[in-house]
């Protein structure tokens, strides 16, 4: 699999609001605040303390007002650019001003410049544990979504050794990284890790699970995924069209078929790709070329399926060996007007030619040579026959001469020219 960079962009960045600083005579007038709750209780980092100086609070209270009260991120980033710069700001502020300044940038799509200010929040090492570990999160994040996988797995592998957390949400996006390395088995490890220490994992979670699975060839444990969830949400048509790939890797195609038949009669299939998935699966299984005609059909009358050469083309070969042979010409004929080249036209004449229209055959034999075809030969074979039973004993010998130009046709060719000698 090669892992698209957008796979992982559910995952959020913590983007913290500090709305309020030690030394912030406003909360202080607010009374004692609610006992905090650590998010990473287990670090073995030693939290250093710090504070907002007084002359400096009213400008970090703008920075962080510009950024999480007005939305104005250009602001706030402007604000705490002149902070870092400040000689005077202490390494808690230049930290907290750095991390703003990087929630800031992402807010604008500037990403190099959030992954440099967030190194600096955590070079300055001024944070409480939350806000460094949560820097360091979105750090790592910020570094997956720009295609650093490797600098994403070091940042979050070494978070993880330095909380000892159990945050399903940090080994998702550690599992993500792994697998948007191609990293397989160390993604599908940690994958299950993040699973089973939530307490209430996530569906996509297990989606991607899934999905790592079938990308891995192995079927067997996409399914027992696929079918968990299926229980779940039985109406969402990507997992069931997933779950049905997972089904058609074991050979496992009237599974699959139930599935998409289950989908059609809930009203599920509304895309393009459904009705293709679904009449495609029909083609493939013996014996059910009708159910592919009543799927074409109800596609082109939704107006999910267009009468282009793969859907015509489908229709035909499916008429064909239903043995509705007046549907199979009609279409076949339709179909060849729209192929540029000549492969259609040449199926359609080998139909008619084979239903006794020879001089229909004969002629859409020739405007399929015309056209171009991948082997001449069996076109100039049609048009033989075709002049043949036409009692056109010279045109079919001329037929005969050029078809044995042809390797694919040119023993045959030979054996019948010998035969009009």
């Amino acid at each position: 699999m090669t892992a698209s960079r957008n796979v992982f962009a559910g995952i959020a960045l913590l983007a913290a609001a500090l709305l309020a600083f030690p030394g912030d005579a406003s909360s202080q007038r607010r009374g004692k605040e609610p006992e905090k709750v650590e998010a990473f209780p287990n670090a073995t980092r030693e939290a250093p303390e710090g504070r907002v100086s007084s002359r400096l609070q009213r400008q970090f209270n703008s920075m962080i007002e510009a950024l999480n009260k007005d939305d104005d991120p250009a602001k706030a980033r402007k604000i705490a650019d002149e902070l870092i710069a400040n000689s005077r700001s202490s390494a808690f502020e230049k930290s907290v001003a750095a991390q703003v300044a990087g929630n800031a940038a992402n807010d604008l799509d500037d990403v190099d410049a959030s992954i440099v200010y967030y190194q600096l929040a955590l070079e300055q090492n001024g944070l409480d544990n939350d806000a460094h570990f949560g820097t360091m999160q979105n750090l790592a994040i910020t570094l997956l979504n720009n295609d650093d996988t490797a600098g994403a797995i070091t940042l979050l592998q070494r978070l993880i050794d330095e909380t000892n957390t159990d945050n399903g949400d940090i080994y998702y996006a550690l599992a993500g990284a792994y697998l948007q390395d191609e990293q397989y088995p160390k993604g599908i490890e940690t994958l299950k890790r993040a699973i089973s220490v939530s307490k209430e994992p996530k569906d996509d979670w297990q989606k991607l699970l899934m999905t790592a699975y079938l990308e891995t060839q192995q079927p067997n444990e996409a399914i027992a995924v696929g079918e968990a969830l299926l229980t779940k949400t039985p109406d969402d048509k990507r997992l069931l069209l997933t779950l049905a790939s997972a089904y058609l890797d074991l050979e496992q195609s009237d599974k699959a078929i139930g599935l998409l038949e289950g989908a059609r009669a809930r009203g599920l299939l509304t895309e393009t790709r459904d009705y293709q998935t679904l009449y495609s699966l029909y083609f493939n299984a013996d014996g059910r070329e009708k159910d592919v005609i009543g799927a074409i059909n109800e596609g082109i009358e939704k107006g999910l399926l267009k009468r282009d050469l793969p859907t015509l083309g489908a229709l035909a070969q499916a008429a064909y060996f239903a043995e509705d042979i007046p549907l199979a010409l009609a279409t076949y004929k339709e179909a060849a007007a729209v192929d540029p080249k000549g492969e259609t036209g040449l199926n359609y004449a080998k139909v008619l030619s084979g239903e006794g229209e020879d001089a229909t055959a004969r002629d859409a034999a020739k405007a399929a040579l015309a056209k171009g075809v991948a082997k001449p030969g069996e076109a100039w074979m049609v048009i033989a026959r075709s002049e043949n039973q036409l009692d056109n004993v010279s045109a079919a010998r001329a037929a005969l001469a050029e078809a044995a130009k042809f390797p694919e046709t040119r023993e045959q060719a030979n054996r019948m020219l010998s035969q009009f000698r």
